[in-house]
């Protein structure tokens, strides 16, 4: 009997005595010490947690008021890039690449007397038309609210509406600068053609690309086909076009052709186009000074 306990209870029904080993006894005593325990433990774990939540609540604040310092900031770099193509432009009349739009078109670069063959060249070298079959543009050239970021940033070149795989082409002749995936601009698979005098054409959001780094290339050969890689919010060509790494607007590049010849010189004013011509049609005639003479030697 030594191992047991006995309880004793006496009530109104009489005295009632229950037996228990001591085991039954060490068993509750170690089941209170670990309730007790559980207990403390549970209580620093959840003082721990709740002081944790405050740190985390507290980089919280102070990430969201640096994302406002940030916003701010970016905010006050597009109106001071704005500000800057303003003067860039004032800079540019200043210095006289404007001077002579008060004379006659045809004055200013001479395009009635630019003969059919020193048309040609110009249509072959300088970007015009346009890369894929028309099918109207659904974002414009400058600046706009971006369809993903949702932030107002420029826009430097035209959205050609176009399905996946609709076939790409040269606008101009030149040679491959770039021909790969360009993750950092958000432009998915990018071709860039290093065309003369100064234009580079920009074709983004590639499916496939055609073409290889330091390709020659011809106006109207198939460099690659539309889709929808990089920052894009559906199908479609991002169409660019840069003089001396300025973006000019496609559009008018795009409606270029033979019979409005003379409608880019007064739409697109960032070009100097007086000398660029002049120098062209130089060259052309130069050329042809050369094949003149190589012809007369060889009589």
């Amino acid at each position: 009997m030594e191992h047991k306990i006995n309880i004793t209870i006496e009530d109104a029904k009489g005295v009632k005595e229950f037996s228990f080993h001591k085991r039954v006894k060490h068993f509750a005593f170690y089941t209170i010490i670990l309730i007790i325990i559980a207990f403390v433990t549970g209580t620093y774990v959840v003082f721990e947690l709740t002081k944790e939540l405050g740190n985390i609540e507290a980089k919280k604040s102070l990430l969201e008021a640096q994302n406002g310092v940030l916003e701010k900031t970016i905010k006050n770099k597009e109106h001071e890039l704005v500000l800057l193509d303003e003067r860039l432009l004032s800079i540019e009349e200043l210095i006289g690449m404007d001077s002579d739009e008060a004379l006659p078109l045809t004055k200013r670069v001479d395009v009635a007397q630019m003969t059919s063959k020193e048309r040609k060249l110009i249509f072959e070298i300088l970007p015009n038309g346009s890369p894929i079959e028309y099918k109207g543009i659904t974002s414009k050239f400058g600046y706009r609210k971006h369809p993903i970021t949702g932030k107002r940033e420029k826009h430097n070149g035209s959205d050609m509406r176009a399905k996946v795989f609709t076939e790409v082409y040269a606008t101009a002749n030149g040679v491959v600068e770039y021909a790969g995936y360009h993750r950092r601009s958000g432009y998915g698979r990018l071709i860039i053609i290093d065309n003369s005098y100064g234009f580079r054409t920009y074709f983004a959001h590639l499916g496939k690309i055609n073409v290889k780094h330091g390709q020659v290339i011809q106006k109207g050969d198939l460099i690659g086909l539309t889709g929808n890689t990089g920052r894009s919010n559906g199908p479609h060509l991002h169409y660019e076009i840069r003089f001396m790494q300025r973006a000019l607007n496609p559009f008018w590049f795009i409606k270029w052709n033979m019979g409005n010849f003379e409608q880019i010189f007064s739409k697109e004013k960032h070009v100097p186009w007086k000398p660029l011509l002049n120098l062209i049609t130089d060259c052309l005639e130069t050329d042809h000074i050369v094949d003149s003479e190589e012809a007369n030697s060889t009589k």
